[in-house]
């Protein structure tokens, strides 16, 4: 399988580093050539993208030729090790001694293959097995990825959604190569899996470099791994995974060049920032303190030459880096990192519009309240209040839309994109109280006021937004070195809490909505009574059902077809509601959702089920290979959950590519290529009905959301509004 050549690349990189690494610690030298396999394995991506995209000849003939010729080079590399005599022959042995976790001592031993088994192996398994279902994956961070391979090249195209064009584009560079040598998304998952894997890596090396021992770089190492949103995120095919890892990169590689020059750590470094930056604009934020420290101790360890001479470097990777992306966006939009408010192409703004010291603070009470969320509304209510009276006493609106896109409540929401991190945030705040306790040790210290001054720069500069518990990864990875230290600090045994955290993260690895192995979610719900705050419906005989058994119990009718909970019930009433909701379908969803017995097709509509419903009956109509489907949506919105459906049944899947879509688009080069489709899939049949020639529609299928053409003759015409 073709798709075997990026593995094997990463493998080979991994050995080629770990041959030549200086004598250390056998444990050391792994972590840290794996982390330096997988950055050089993210360069060479970044140059076949690039470089093919600019000969229009992103395709996966030339994804295979360009990986199988990267792959004999670095085999040449390895032989050439060899040869040279390089590789140490004690190495095979101190491999056997590692396989066998030599040198760990027992209660450690357990916990690492505790870990392996209950932890990395199951993520492993769904990052593999389960297809990509992520609301946003779906809306663009995939759907760019579709439209790039249509059209072989990575510049921008006519769309709906303009976030597919202008936001950050690194993540998905990786997974785009995926796809390219395997042929579907199969193995996607595995770009954030293994970032999730080179971060505990670079945490537990991180932990060394402070003077952390076994027991430390474990607890380090097991607070990160246990962060419920970083388990979410290690099997999505989003970004903040890949995003927090060449973060976490930045900063181990800082400190290293701050121990030694070396050209090797330097290009790591800066390669980590632009890299990170590129993923997520967001970790430029989180690293700008950091940025400032490395800068300081440069210039004061290394003098003004050397300082002067990593600047220059660093403003010339950046611009290599960004370049490509910049270039394009400034060519359309008129301005390099998103369009701008004056123009037709006017999109979302996610920057703060207003700064004072009073919204600051707000910013950041609002992103703590993330992650105090418990699975109790009254306990969440009654913190939720405390936050608006304390903004109320401030003179600030707690919603001000130039401070927010969504509105603030403190909720338990175990879901992809915003499960808080309650217990970790906790731990965090209790020992950054404790490290005031530690006399001396100012390099700790520094490392987490550049953290913190991070999060405070973090707060200031975005919106808030209730999905942000994801963004803030940075931070809770730097506070999983915090934790460990302090915990080490004081001698107290790293296992008494790295047990229970572990027991604690548990349900998160088997019961993610989006991938659930176990119907953890919903058995947890039931055990503790856990009853929507309102019932959300569409109408119909579903309506009528729940007002018919839960009248007594939540106000009908609600607005936009909600209905509030009248009052909250103790447990036992809770137990009955509950049951109550069973009874009438509202948890079926829920029930049914473990993914290993799911249809492939339907497990794509995990995060949007209404669409499954009406999608499904109009699926089964789109028969044949290679038939091109063109989306005539009127809401802005992606695709790539169709496309994956129509795939999961058919061995060779179509093409998919907007038809409808603002005519200032057309001055893009990939708005001349033709795209010719065979069925049209509409949301809004009444302009369908002005823009499809009667005498061309073959059959009309309708639910009632969707409406698909099938076409009497292939079209290639577009239609512009």
């Amino acid at each position: 399988m073709a798709f075997c050549l990026l593995l094997l690349s990463v493998a080979l990189f991994f050995v080629l580093f770990l041959l030549t690494r200086p004598a250390e610690s056998i444990y050391t030298n792994i972590r840290t050539s794996f982390i330096y396999a997988l950055l050089a394995n993210a360069g060479v991506i970044f140059i076949y993208n690039e470089v093919f995209s600019a000969l229009d000849a992103v395709n996966a003939s030339t994804a295979k030729m360009f990986w199988s010729a990267e792959v004999l080079v670095l085999i040449g590399f390895t032989v050439y090790v060899h040869i040279a005599g390089r590789i140490r022959n004690t190495y095979l042995a101190r491999l056997v001694d590692v396989s066998q976790l030599k040198g760990v001592q027992p209660a450690y031993k357990w916990i690492i293959l505790c870990a392996l088994l209950f932890y990395v192996l199951p993520l492993f398994f769904l990052a593999v097995y389960a297809p990509p279902n992520n609301y946003d994956s779906h809306l663009y961070h995939l759907t760019r990825i579709l439209l790039w391979i249509n059209n072989g090249n990575l510049d921008h195209f006519p769309t709906m959604y303009l976030q597919q064009l202008y936001l950050n584009v690194f993540a998905e560079y990786l997974v785009l190569d995926t796809f390219l040598l395997s042929g579907s998304d199969q193995f996607s998952g595995l770009v954030q899996f293994g970032a999730f894997l080179g971060s505990l890596s670079g945490i537990g090396l991180l932990a060394k470099h402070f003077g952390m021992k076994q027991g430390g770089q474990l607890l380090a190492t097991v607070f990160l791994l246990t962060l419920p949103i970083g388990i979410f995120e290690s099997t999505s095919t989003q970004v903040d995974y890949c995003a927090c890892f060449f973060f976490i990169c930045y900063v181990y590689f800082g400190y290293q060049l701050l121990n030694r020059r070396s050209a090797l750590t330097l290009a790591a470094f800066l390669l980590s920032l632009a890299f990170g930056g590129l993923s997520k604009y967001t970790i430029f934020l989180f690293a700008l303190p950091f940025t400032v420290y490395f800068a300081v101790k440069i210039l004061v360890q290394y003098r003004l030459l050397y300082a002067g001479r990593v600047l220059l470097l660093a403003i010339m990777c950046l611009m290599i880096v960004f370049g490509p992306l910049f270039y394009r966006n400034y060519t359309l939009f008129g301005h390099v990192m998103r369009p701008l408010r004056t123009t037709v192409f006017a999109s979302e703004v996610l920057n703060t519009q207003k700064h004072s010291v009073t919204y600051t603070l707000s910013g950041i009470i609002k992103n703590a309240g993330l992650n105090l969320g418990l699975p109790d509304t009254r306990f969440n209510r009654f913190v939720d209040t405390g936050i608006r009276d304390f903004h109320k006493s401030m003179g600030v609106d707690i919603n001000d839309q130039e401070l927010s896109v969504d509105d603030f409540v403190v909720k338990y929401s175990v879901h992809e994109d915003m499960v808080p991190n309650t217990l970790h945030f906790w731990i965090i705040l209790i020992m950054s109280i404790m490290l005031l306790f530690v006399p001396g040790r100012w390099d700790v210290k520094w490392l987490w006021i550049c953290a913190v001054l991070g999060f405070v720069a973090f707060c200031t500069l975005m919106k808030f937004q209730l999905w942000s518990t994801r963004t803030q990864m940075p931070f809770f990875a730097m506070g999983a070195l915090l934790v460990a230290f302090v915990f080490t600090n004081f001698r107290w045994k790293q296992t008494l809490l790295a047990i229970p955290l572990m027991l604690a993260s548990l349900p998160f690895v088997y019961g993610n909505p989006n991938k659930e192995l176990v119907s953890i979610n919903f058995l947890t719900r039931k055990a503790i009574g856990h009853i929507p705050v309102a019932i959300c419906e569409t109408g119909g005989e579903q309506a009528a059902l729940y007002e018919k058994y839960l009248g007594a119990y939540y106000q009908f009718p609600g607005a936009d077809h909600c209905h509030p909970l009248k009052s909250w019930p103790g447990y036992s009433e809770r137990r009955k509601v509950f049951g109550l909701l069973e009874k009438v379908g509202y948890y079926d969803l829920d029930r049914s959702s473990n993914i290993i017995g799911m249809e492939r097709g339907k497990a794509y509509f995990l995060s949007h089920p209404n669409n499954y419903i009406n999608f499904k009956p109009l699926l089964d109509q789109i028969e044949g290979d290679n038939r091109n489907v063109g989306i005539f949506l009127k809401r802005n919105n992606g695709f790539y959950h169709f496309w994956g459906a129509i795939a999961s049944k058919v061995e060779k899947p179509g093409k998919m590519a907007y038809i409808r879509y603002n005519q200032e688009l057309m001055v893009l080069k990939n708005a001349q290529k033709d795209f010719c489709y065979d069925y049209i899939l509409s949301d809004d049949p009444s302009l369908l009905a002005e823009f499809v020639p009667e005498n061309n529609i073959d059959t009309i299928y309708t639910s009632p959301l969707f409406q698909l053409v099938k076409l009497k003759k292939t079209s290639c015409d577009r239609s512009l509004f």
